[in-house]
């Protein structure tokens, strides 16, 4: 309840005393531990008959509602701070509901909103609803008003209030480019937890191992909102973390409550926004930044022969240039970080008749002899599977990394294309068949077809010159036919062992010419030969 003013000297005095401590507003604040008095009224109204409904004000400057209301009003009345505990006997959703009234309502500047705030605290401590219509009279033509936005505050408090505030931060890292931060906040509503909306409330940020935009690691962003972020680190992985706090937050159950020296209302000190949030998070992926491979080649033959198995060496490495990850790049996999994986295409082109000369790629249709491939999962030495040589002329490898070939998945965003060079010295290879050695018996003979064999050429054993080398021939151009073993006659040699003389090999009609006997068993023996 509330009383009439005493005296028109106690008004000017407490007036007097108002200014005073208006000044030395600035140096107190309701929740020091400080000696006060209510000193009369703030906005609301007064009755015909001098009763009051609004809210009360205090010698520090503070304004609140009354809590108690069959109890004295706190005019002239000595108080105390203190918080929820003191008071005793609410759960914390009472307290939410009367802290959602004191920061919203309590402090307004408006009569019919201070008013029907009053009214609203008092409905939530009990007060029936016949006595709240009866005392909503005091605002006389505004009653109804006030009275109907009272249960609306009632209403919007027993729904809005909370328990406290979360907030929850989220780090990612992109496959490619910058990643994003974005702090999230729940409020603990006593109806059930509320993500808010994006852009709700300021929250600072800083950054360990990332940048924003402008280059800076700290940053005051929107709730709720994406904010690109850039990896420091030039490992192929990468830790970023982010620590976020929001302050003056509009929710939870914290209440300044001021009590009275004396049997009086306790009241509900408006309270300001002193909710709090803080969270952390912490991320390691693989490092966004692309890379580079290089390949120098060298082929495993400069010179060869048709027919011959020819591979390409690779040696693999990372271009460290400006926006470039100066090392292989990573993936996340079940068992952490493996390496990217890469196909390099190798191609051998040729044959070509003239020596190859350098170009950025190879001539338009310009043969090729295969296309292989090989896995590179790093730098280091690698070697191509091989290819054969088919005829003379000269062949040249070509390389290629596509992109493509990797699956995004497993890094492929990240790699970069490499295509070699045409006609790379070290990648050049000659291929030329082996002159065949004429015998000393001229090329007529080299180029004879033998008879009885029926080959064209002459096989490589029988390369080469001199005696031994035409007796080998003489016996492989001619048919021996031996018969049985007979006892010779005359001066007849036996042939079986002796070694002929190259001189009559060409010489139709006539029987070489023994050039040394052996001690062996004799017989009798024919031979023939035939030269075309």
């Amino acid at each position: 309840m509330t009383y009439r003013p005493l005296t028109l000297i106690t008004v000017v005095s407490l007036a007097g005393l108002a200014v005073f401590l208006g000044v030395l507003q600035s140096l107190f604040t309701p929740t020091a531990a400080r000696a006060l008095t209510g000193d009369g009224h703030g906005p609301g109204y007064l009755s015909s008959d001098g009763w009051w409904l609004g809210a009360y004000h205090f010698d520090d400057g503070a304004l609140g509602f009354c809590l108690h209301p069959g109890k004295k009003a706190p005019t002239g009345i000595g108080y105390r701070y203190a918080d929820a505990s003191e008071v005793g006997g609410w759960t914390p959703e009472q307290s939410a509901v009367f802290a959602y009234i004191a920061r919203t309502w309590a402090g307004s500047g408006d009569r019919m909103t201070a008013a029907a705030g009053q009214l609203a605290t008092w409905m939530h401590a009990g007060l029936p609803e016949a006595e709240a219509r009866d005392r909503a009279r005091r605002a006389g033509a505004d009653a109804d008003a006030v009275y109907a936005r009272a249960l609306e505050m009632v209403a919007e408090a027993s729904s809005r209030a909370s328990t406290g505030v979360r907030a929850a931060v989220v780090v990612e890292l992109a496959e490619t480019g910058p990643g994003r931060v974005r702090v999230e906040l729940t409020v603990d509503r006593i109806t059930g937890p509320e993500l808010l909306p994006a852009g709700a409330h300021p929250v600072s940020v800083t950054l360990d191992g990332a940048d924003f935009d402008d280059g800076g690691s700290t940053a005051t962003i929107r709730s709720g909102t994406d904010v690109a972020i850039r990896p420091t680190g030039t490992e192929a992985s990468v830790a970023v973390s982010a620590a976020a706090t929001a302050g003056d937050l509009p929710y939870g159950n914290r209440i300044t409550v001021a009590l009275p020296t004396t049997d009086a209302q306790a009241v509900l000190i408006a309270q300001p926004s002193t909710a709090s949030a803080r969270a952390e998070a912490h991320v390691t992926g693989p490092s966004p930044l692309p890379f580079q491979p290089r390949v120098g080649t060298q082929t495993s033959l400069a010179e060869a022969h048709p027919g011959a198995d020819i591979a390409d060496h690779l040696t693999v490495s990372v271009d460290a240039g400006d926006g470039l990850l100066p090392t292989w790049g990573v993936r996340s996999g079940d068992d952490g970080f493996t390496p990217v994986a890469a196909v390099v295409e190798s191609t051998l082109h040729g044959p070509f008749a003239d020596p190859i000369v350098r170009t950025a790629g190879p001539p338009d249709g310009s043969p090729t002899v295969c296309t292989v491939e090989t896995v590179i999962d790093g730098v280091g030495e690698y070697t191509t599977p091989t290819c054969t040589l088919p005829a003379d002329g000269y062949y040249v490898w070509t390389e290629r990394i596509d992109p493509a070939r990797t699956e995004t998945e497993g890094g492929g965003m990240r790699l970069r294309p490499w295509t070699s060079e045409f006609g790379i010295a070290t990648e050049i290879t000659r291929a030329t068949t082996p002159a065949i050695p004429l015998l000393d018996a001229g090329p007529a003979l080299a180029q004879t077809r033998l008879a009885d064999t029926g080959a064209d050429t002459l096989p490589p054993a029988l390369w080469g010159s001199g005696a031994g080398a035409a007796g080998v021939l003489l016996m492989v151009a001619g048919r021996v036919r031996a018969r049985r073993a007979r006892r010779p006659r005359g001066r007849r040699a036996a042939l079986e062992g002796a070694f002929l003389d190259p001189a009559a090999i060409g010489r139709p009609g006539r029987r070489p010419r023994v050039t040394g006997r052996q001690n062996l068993r004799p017989r009798r023996a024919r031979s023939t030969w035939v030269a075309r």
